[in-house]
């Protein structure tokens, strides 16, 4: 595991999906386990709840934290009914990472599919808030051009009443 990676990990997603889940680990694996176990094995367990991130980040895919959370927690479920205890021993978190990433290269081509979308719609949409946002200031400048022509205009002498001692010039 590469120090310099797990940041980068933990930035992609919200603090509290990886503290749910490590509370949900904890609760499903280690209820029988020693406290010292778990804090023990937290740090990779940590590692392999965020390793789905690393792999929508290299798609460029995004998630929403509670779609991440359902994601992990169905891998959770299917671990609890059908992991096989004496493949994973005394040490969860390297069988939990292995089946994280088995399933996403079983199921990546339909993740993808779903996620991309996500990735789509929210590209469109910060197209049109740029396109907002340069509207915005294109409407801005009109404004102040037209306060400025207001403003020459008020400050120009208007039209006098003319002069009795000059003759009109037709």
């Amino acid at each position: 595991m590469n120090s310099s990676d797990q940041p980068r990990r933990m930035a992609a997603l919200d603090e509290r999906v990886v503290d749910d889940l490590l509370a949900d680990v904890r609760l499903r694996f280690y209820a029988t386990q020693p406290v010292a176990r778990f804090q023990r094995d937290r740090r990779m367990l940590v590692y392999a709840l965020t390793w789905p991130a690393v792999w929508l980040e290299r798609r460029g895919l995004l998630c929403s934290s509670q779609r991440y959370r359902t994601l992990i927690a169905d891998r959770l479920d299917a671990i609890r009914a059908h992991g096989e205890p004496q493949r994973y021993g005394a040490y969860f978190p390297t069988y939990l990472l292995k089946c994280l990433q088995d399933f996403f290269e079983r199921h990546g081509d339909e993740l993808y599919v779903e996620f991309k979308h996500l990735r789509n719609a929210l590209e469109v949409l910060c197209g049109s808030l740029r396109f907002a946002e340069k509207a915005s200031a294109q409407s801005r400048q009109i404004e102040a051009l037209a306060a400025a022509h207001r403003f020459l205009r008020a400050a120009q002498p208007g039209p006098s009443e003319p002069d009795p001692a000059q003759m009109p010039l037709f």
